[in-house]
């Protein structure tokens, strides 16, 4: 201003006379004491602008048509605060940050039209402890509203999550109104809305639509996170849904819907489910967090600091349950609405929100740590799902603190974050039980494969046993025998006894049966000239024994030689089985053996007609019992079936069976 007049003087001095010196000394007198007043004077006479209103009016933020005071002192009276200084307010929404102080908000509405109007004040942040609202009546005395979050839900003028005020404006009428809020101890944040109540309709119908998807999409994965902890019973699982529940309750109490719906006469936990849903959220995470990455034990650093954060979290839990007012531990406990003073509770969630932060951001890090030591993509994913939850809780503690601005977007990101977190997570978890179930699928298969090798080790084991017993008893006590019964014969001969002559006879009738039990063990022919060729001396030697019992043989091979021996070994040894059970048992008069190859498969068929059997549970016998397990340790499959007259024993065995000897 002094730059201003010394250009001024020097403008005015060039050229002119005294007189005209004196009159320009008046002036500038005059001009410094008129630019003075003005600037004096401006902020005291600065009042809001009426918000104008008619019929066609559907809604505007009225946040910037008001004027604050603030009440430090929080003993001012109505008719006290109606006499004081305001300041204009012209942001989107009144918001001051962490405070200790009442505020009084004051605006004005005019209708223009020549009708009434019912309008709709809305306060969009469902949490503030105490509202007042003050309008005339139509006799012009102030009459008032109480309402809060310290009071049951029924106090509420209009039934909404949000503060909602009823206004009746006559036509042609200007009225001013008075808000009172109370929210010492914490944030402040006051958005205001005037609506028409079409317009106020149709907001709270597309609110509602995006509340109910939002949380229709997070209540969804709590409950299938609730059946899979009832399913697998595993701790990941089960804080995977502690903190997906937690992240719900809170989404449920951030809008005032659960308030509405669920503990509408509970103001003690209609004020401290958030605080107390967060620092569960955080807790269940931490926990998560250890499960997701087990060897997080091994970093010390790193699993001492997460178990000091999750002590400090529980601390704050008792805090905030002690202030219970049914515990009746305090005299003025937080969250009633008694008065208190607010200055320690300031102090508790400022440290609260400093600390989730430090937690988040310490989730995410572990996440980078992990990445960067195995490289794997979910530990992206995990950092990504976190930041996500940072993103959404630091916007919305940017917008209590006054920096981000207040709307739509920025009041709900959180609504928005939570979900997408939530589905990557589940995401998360999904692919890692897929990957332990293809973990599992490999080692069960390794193990089969292990169990086979072994069985069918042991079934080469035995066919060398066979092979060696069959052969002592063929070249060792079969000619012992041999030897004997020959000499018993020739003193036989000398000396003629009956008792001589019938032990010749039972030596001879031992060493056939030697011969015929070396035969079933290993049968040389087997070996010498293939399959078929010895199931058809077996089937000869039948009809040998005088058998009543007709047996026929058909066969379809391409290459024989190229049948593995064991498969050959137990192909007879099931074939000879099934035989003596149909000569034995069955009382049968007609039998056919059947071996053909199918693909990979070598497909025998024994059939009769005669009594059968039950084939039903352990039935059978221990041959048949026998046979199942051969088959099953060459990876085959063995089949019993009824037709009209006997029964249909079926073998199927695949040619390529991995051998080990």
């Amino acid at each position: 201003m002094r730059g201003f007049f010394y250009i001024f003087e020097k403008s005015m001095l060039v050229n002119y006379s005294k007189p005209t010196h004196l009159l320009f000394l008046k002036m500038k007198l005059f001009l410094k004491y008129y630019c003075i007043w003005v600037f004096i004077s401006i902020p005291f006479n600065l009042r809001a602008q009426e918000t104008v209103v008619d019929r066609n009016f559907i809604l505007t933020n009225l946040a910037r048509h008001t004027e604050v005071f603030e009440d430090k002192s929080k003993k001012i009276s109505f008719e006290e605060a109606t006499r004081q200084k305001y300041s204009l307010h012209t942001n989107e929404s009144i918001n001051y940050g962490f405070t200790n102080a009442f505020y009084w908000i004051r605006f004005r509405l005019k209708n223009t039209d020549s009708i009434p109007l019912k309008l709709l004040v809305e306060i969009p942040n469902a949490h503030i402890n105490k509202l007042r609202f003050y309008s005339k009546d139509q006799s012009g005395k102030w009459q008032s509203s109480l309402t809060g979050d310290h009071y049951p839900f029924r106090q509420r003028p209009i039934n909404h999550p949000h503060f909602v005020f009823p206004i009746i404006l006559q036509a042609k009428e200007t009225a001013e109104y008075y808000l009172w809020a109370d929210k010492h101890g914490e944030q402040i944040q006051v958005p205001m809305h005037l609506y028409s109540e079409a317009g106020f309709q149709d907001y709270s119908n597309k609110v509602f639509i995006f509340y109910g998807v939002m949380l229709g999409i997070t209540g969804l994965f709590v409950i299938v996170g609730c059946f899979l902890f009832l399913f697998f019973r595993q701790k990941i699982i089960l804080y995977y849904w502690l903190y997906t529940t937690s992240i719900w309750i809170f989404m449920l109490a951030q809008p005032g819907i659960g308030f509405q719906y669920i503990w509408s006469e509970s103001s003690w936990w209609a004020s401290s489910v958030r605080p107390v849903s967060l620092t569960s959220f955080y807790l269940f995470s931490l926990l998560f967090t250890r499960q997701f990455y087990p060897d997080i034990s091994k970093a010390r650093f790193l699993d001492i600091t997460i178990k000091i954060f999750m002590v400090l979290l529980l601390i704050y839990q008792v805090l905030f349950f002690s202030q219970n007012p049914a515990f009746g531990l305090f005299k003025n406990p937080w969250y009633n609405p008694v008065y208190y003073e607010g200055n320690d509770l300031i102090v508790v969630i400022q440290s609260l929100t400093i600390f989730a932060l430090i937690i988040l951001w310490s989730i995410i890090g572990i996440g980078i740590y992990f990445y960067i030591r195995t490289r794997k993509a979910e530990n992206l994913w995990f950092v990504f799902a976190f930041s996500m939850i940072l993103v959404g809780g630091t916007t919305g503690i940017f917008v209590f603190l006054g920096i981000f601005p207040d709307n739509f977007i920025t009041h709900n990101l959180v609504f928005i974050a939570n979900p997408v977190e939530i589905i990557i997570m589940s995401v998360l978890l999904a692919n890692r039980y897929r990957n332990v179930h293809k973990e599992n699928i490999r080692i069960t298969s390794e193990l089969a494969s292990q169990r086979q090798k072994n069985a069918i080790q042991l079934l080469e084991g035995q066919m060398i046993e066979r092979r060696r017993l069959s052969q002592e008893l063929h070249d060792g006590i079969s000619l012992i025998l041999a030897n004997i019964r020959l000499k018993l014969s020739i003193l036989t001969q000398k000396n003629p006894m009956p008792e001589m002559s019938e032990l010749v006879d039972k030596l001879g009738e031992v060493g056939q049966d030697i011969r015929q039990f070396s035969q079933a063990l290993s049968p040389v022919i087997l070996e010498k000239y293939g399959l078929t060729q010895a199931i058809e001396e077996l089937i000869q030697a039948t009809k040998n024994s005088q058998s009543k019992v007709n047996v026929e043989f058909s066969h379809h091979i391409s290459n024989e030689n190229l049948l593995p021996a064991l498969i050959s070994q137990t192909l007879y040894q099931i074939t000879l089985e099934l035989l003596n059970n149909i000569l034995k048992h069955a009382h049968a008069t007609h039998a056919q053996i059947s071996i053909i190859e199918n693909k990979n498969l070598i497909v025998l068929k024994v059939a009769d007609d005669g009594q059968g059997y039950e084939s039903t549970g352990k039935s059978g016998g221990i041959g048949i019992q026998n046979i199942k397990a051969r088959t099953q340790s060459l990876n085959g499959k063995f089949s019993i079936s009824h037709q009209k007259k006997g029964m249909i024993h079926t073998v199927q065995l695949p040619v390529h069976t991995k051998l080990f000897s």
